[in-house]
């Protein structure tokens, strides 16, 4: 990536809409780590659900809802369980899409929230027509101000969202552009053991938009920008990986 395009990135994610696209798997790293997650996904099953697991492994993770009545969704896939193993986010750490980070950032760190003692990737399931696999609109800096996770002292961070399996137009993130410049009023919840922010401000729907992205596309956003995950109108699960960088400041 150019000296320009680096300047660009970190231009848009501060003054600019708040996020950028353009970074992206190769098609073989894509082919790579829809395997790896697929192997975690039925690893987890096994431990979590194993009465159902075999049924389970005939099937790609895109057709996990045609079985996912099958097993208590909610308690099988907490974040925890959804962390790729550290042989996963090695390989991942190899691809040329981090690479190209490493370029516009230098050496980064990946963050660890849940205090696995290393650093945390981890993937997302997207049921069709299920509201209850997306949360509401957020900034994720609320989360560490609501005392999730620690940032190290002299760092900043930027939160990367990578499209695994998505059907463009019809699932994947939602932002709302340049929302990052204002100071949003919101409060914290406890839910699913840990106090979770809710916005406490009506978005105008115009202002919400559907970012355009194709499978192996990523998203890289400021961590105040209001994002959140769309409602799934495809016919398949959509899957996805993300996790926040900390960026030296200079």
């Amino acid at each position: 990536m150019s000296e320009v395009a680096a300047i660009v990135l970190s231009d848009e994610l501060e003054t600019g809409r708040g996020y950028y696209l353009g970074l992206s798997f190769s098609g073989h790293e894509l082919s790579l780590v829809r395997s790896l997650v697929q192997s975690h996904w039925i690893e987890n099953i096994k431990i979590h659900a194993p009465t159902h697991w075999e049924k389970f492994a005939k099937l790609n993770i895109t057709k996990y809802h045609e079985l996912s009545d099958l097993i208590d969704h909610a308690s099988v896939w907490p974040k925890i369980n959804r962390i790729l193993p550290q042989s996963a986010v090695d390989f991942i750490r190899s691809t040329s899409l981090i690479k190209r980070l490493e370029h516009i950032y230098g050496c980064f760190e990946i963050s660890d929230e849940e205090n696995i003692g290393r650093e945390e990737i981890y993937w997302r399931l997207v049921r069709p027509n299920q509201p209850s696999d997306v949360g509401p609109l957020h900034a994720d800096a609320w989360f560490w101000e609501l005392g999730h996770g620690l940032t190290p002292s002299g760092a900043k961070r930027v939160k990367v969202w990578i499209a695994i399996y998505c059907e463009p137009g019809l699932n994947g993130l939602l932002v709302v552009p340049d929302s990052q410049k204002k100071e949003w009023k919101y409060h914290g919840e406890y839910r699913d053991s840990f106090s979770k922010p809710q916005i406490d401000e009506d978005v105008a729907t115009p202002l919400v938009r559907l970012a355009c992205t194709k499978p192996g596309d990523a998203i890289v956003f400021n961590d105040k920008l209001l994002h959140g995950g769309a409602l799934n109108q495809g016919r398949y699960t959509r899957v996805s990986i993300e996790f926040t960088l900390f960026i030296r400041n200079n």
